[in-house]
């Protein structure tokens, strides 16, 4: 029995220590990475390093459609895009709140559609971060139960599945244009379908009301986007307007304009622009941000939805 407590003994030491230096090499890691166009490399960007007077948050629409040097050039402003594939609303308010220990930014560009679908997507991903942000470290230790408290604890458990996002950021070319990535690929002809499928998720939901109160707590201009793309959920648009309007955000919406639908060669696949088409899409909407900056800026409501008819 004595021996075999010693062995015990003995395992439980030896993991203490591996994990302990998983610990030491995962945080000098995940604090070090360089700007590149990779998932870890935006997200620890995001979490740790950049700053800004115009953020735009969400998933990969927002990675592809968003050419911070367009808006950049319109506004006068310094522009981030903090855009990560299959990410949702939840990371959108963490990177948010992530922002808010370096700098107050002057507006917060949310593309909302498609950041409520029910699922955790690729959240996940910032549980390295856990302990080195305090925006995730937060929302981990009120929207967890005590058992994913307890794992988080453990440097083995947090850094589990990140091998290849690191040496997919390493193999990776620099980001040299503010977190934007562009398509170069082009789809010549997608048919545009309506579809009604959208069930809100109520915990995003809550986050997104979270993310807005924010704004407005710092005076932040929420600006609610909603990118073209060749799929139109009635449903879903119909549920962020009301949205919009109940939280006191400005919405603009891109899903009807026409002119990605009738110039050829502007989206790369049925929910993304192409490079061309995201340089359409940042002047249109940098023009209608800069109106509604000026107005919350000297202190008018700015309020207003920003649409087309659907056609």
């Amino acid at each position: 029995m004595q021996k075999f407590l010693y062995k015990a003994l003995v395992v439980v030491a030896l993991v203490a220590a591996i994990d302990l230096a998983v610990g030491w090499v995962s945080n000098r890691i995940f604090t070090r990475l360089d700007d590149r166009i990779s998932q870890i490399g935006a997200i620890e960007q995001a979490l740790l390093q950049k700053t800004a007077d115009v953020v735009v948050l969400g998933s990969s629409c927002a990675k592809y459609n968003y050419d911070p040097r367009v808006f950049a050039d319109t506004l006068q402003m310094t522009v981030q895009n903090t855009g990560v594939g299959g990410m949702n609303i939840i990371y959108s308010k963490i990177v948010l709140q992530a922002y808010l220990e370096r700098c107050t930014p002057k507006c917060a560009i949310i593309d909302v559609y498609g950041q409520m679908n029910p699922g955790e997507g690729r959240v996940p991903r910032l549980k390295p971060f856990y302990g080195l942000s305090n925006a995730v470290t937060s929302y981990y230790d009120t929207e967890s139960d005590w058992q994913q408290r307890l794992k988080l604890r453990s440097n083995l458990y947090r850094c589990n599945g990140t091998l290849d996002l690191l040496l997919r950021h390493n193999f990776n070319a620099p980001d040299t244009t503010c977190g934007f990535a562009f398509h170069q690929g082009v789809v010549e002809h997608f048919d545009t379908i309506t579809v009604h499928e959208f069930q809100p998720d109520t915990v995003k939901a809550r986050h997104l009301r979270e993310l807005v109160g924010i704004c407005h707590e710092k005076n932040i201009l929420p600006v609610f986007v909603i990118s073209p793309r060749r799929v139109h959920d009635a449903d879903q648009e119909a549920w962020l307007i009301a949205a919009c309007n109940e939280l006191g955000a400005v919405l603009i919406n891109e899903m009807h304009t026409p002119v990605y639908y009738d110039t050829p060669g502007l989206f790369f696949d049925e929910s993304h622009l192409n490079g061309n088409g995201a340089e359409i899409f940042s002047r249109r909407v940098a023009s209608q941000l800069k109106r509604h900056l000026s107005a919350h800026q000297s202190g008018k409501a700015s309020h207003a939805t920003d649409v087309e008819s659907p056609q």
